[in-house]
């Protein structure tokens, strides 16, 4: 019989207990990390039948909740979490791929407007309806009592806005 998740991290916290580490942070950051892996993984799962990465889902979301407007490429990278060489890879193969419309701007070369297309915009609804619908993470979070959803949403809330602080501060994020 295979152990459960929970089984799992509480022997490795016992391993590493019994060798003087301080693992009272063990269980919190190893579920973390396996919840955003498997997360991860299904969110790539139902953006690939749509021609996109999670990656590209969070970049044409951030595009169209923000409007069209001017975008300095550094700015919107460190906003993303990405380096620039990334960013600039995804806006063309998204641009490519006619998802979305890269303008320049002309009073300013290191800034640009991005904008979605019709095309674009399909895509991200039609990707959002299939996250709310297929999911495995939004089926578990809608199994759990209110007061559950309502202290999961603040604490990762919480530890999102403190870590983003160090990614900010270091002037880089993840590729």
């Amino acid at each position: 019989m295979s152990k459960r998740p929970v089984d799992l991290q509480q022997q490795a916290t016992a391993f590493y207990a019994e060798r003087d580490f301080d693992v009272s942070f063990f269980p919190a950051i190893w579920h973390t990390f396996k919840v955003g892996h498997l997360l991860d993984t299904d969110l790539e799962q139902i953006c690939r039948p749509h021609g996109i990465s999670i990656a590209d889902f969070h970049l044409l979301g951030a595009i169209m909740t923000d409007g069209p407007q001017q975008h300095r490429a550094t700015d919107l990278a460190q906003w993303l979490n990405v380096s620039n060489a990334v960013l600039s890879t995804r806006i063309k193969k998204l641009q490519e791929s006619g998802l979305l419309r890269r303008s320049p701007n002309p009073d300013d070369r290191r800034s640009f407007t991005l904008e979605l297309t019709d095309k674009g915009i399909s895509v991200l609804k039609s990707t959002s309806l299939d996250i709310s619908s297929g999911c495995h993470f939004v089926q578990c979070f809608h199994q759990l009592p209110e007061t559950d959803k309502a202290h999961l949403v603040r604490i990762m809330g919480d530890l999102h806005n403190q870590l983003d602080r160090f990614a900010l501060s270091a002037g880089r994020g993840p590729s």
